[in-house]
Order: C-alpha cells, then structure tokens, then sequence
C-alpha cells in the first residue's frame, strides 16, 4: 500500500462528469458540489430579471381599524384593575414556580442536597397550585363579562 492518495477514484468521477464542469468541481469541495447540486441558484437583488412591482411589496390599501399612536399603556388603561392585577399576579406565580422547580431539580442532581431540593421543589409546586387557585377563584368571582365567550 502506497502513502499517496488514490486518484483513480477521482479521475473516474470527473470522466463521468461533462468537461466544462470538471475543471469546477476539482476546485471546490464535496460539500460546496453537493449544496450547488440541491439548491437552485436565485437571483436577490438589482440582478434580478423579474423587474415588474409585485403586488405583495405594496403599502396596504386598508386601514383594518389598527390605530397606530396607541400603545401598551393604552392597552392597559382600558383593561380594570382587578383582571391587570390577576393577570400579574398569575404570570409571577407561574414563572416563580418553574424557577424553583428548574433549581430544586439541578440542586438534586448536581449538588445531591435532596433536602434543600426537595423543598425547592415543593414551594414550586406550592406556587404553581397558587397561581391556579388564583385563576379558578377570578373566574368565579366573575360578573360574567364577555372573556367567558
């Protein structure tokens, strides 16, 4: 067995090959043959032969009510204050739970404090179970207003 590479297997691959292609493909990688191979060429840009206005490239010609001054604080004024503090008070028990669970699960596994995890665990579970009460208990207090529909 000689140290230098086989050619023959390349010099094989390249007759198959058409002439005008195979000085190209000695000059770039399989990789970059195998991407030119599965992936179209597409003109992007001022090249591009298709010079006609497209019609998705238009400003909209309808409003559709979308009033753009308004912003997240004017969102929020026309909510009540109790569905504002339910809703806060729901996301924070939800996120706190997952955080002290996440924690509670890595404190066991690399730390291997199963007591300060384990409670970890727990005041997690303990929230998540708070943060649904909160949300059982807003939904029966409800007047009945139209987020119910």
């Amino acid at each position: 067995m000689s140290a230098e590479p086989s050619d023959e297997r390349a010099d094989s691959d390249d007759a198959a090959a058409p002439e005008s292609s195979a000085a190209d493909d000695a000059d770039r990688s399989y990789e970059q043959q195998v991407l030119d191979e599965l992936v179209p060429e597409i003109s992007v840009g001022d090249g591009a032969t298709n010079t006609e206005p497209d019609e998705y490239d238009a400003e909209p010609t309808e409003d559709f009510g979308i009033n753009e001054d308004a912003g997240l604080a004017d969102a929020l004024g026309e909510l009540d204050e109790e569905l504002q503090q339910a809703f806060i008070r729901i996301v924070v028990g939800i996120k706190a739970g997952v955080l002290l669970i996440s924690a509670g699960i890595l404190v066991i596994g690399f730390r291997g404090m199963t007591v300060l995890g384990g409670a970890l665990i727990a005041v997690g579970c303990l929230a998540f179970a708070r943060a649904g009460y909160r949300y059982w208990k807003y939904e029966q207090t409800d007047d009945g207003d139209d987020h119910n529909d």
